[in-house]
């Protein structure tokens, strides 16, 4: 990561293992997204697979999913232009 990201609080260690448990999955959510959003473009993925993960994802965790794919979205549809 360039930076701290804006869901994690700072000062977290830099072992992710010591991190508490509710930080790991925040960041294993952000890492999914970002996947889910570069397939999506790669066209190995349809909206509805997109849509279903979203579904399949606690209830507790959701907003944090959508927020992060549509970060992931803007930082795809904003790759070259300065």
């Amino acid at each position: 990561m360039a930076g701290q990201s804006d869901y994690l609080p700072p000062g977290l260690p830099f072992n992710r293992g010591a991190w508490p448990q509710e930080y790991r999955d925040l960041e294993n959510l952000d890492l999914w997204a970002s996947s889910l959003i570069k397939d999506l473009y790669a066209r190995k993925v349809t909206r509805a697979v997109v849509e279903e993960a979203i579904k399949a994802v606690p209830e507790n965790y959701r907003e944090h999913l959508r927020a992060r794919l549509n970060y992931w979205r803007e930082q795809r549809e904003n790759r070259g232009r300065s």
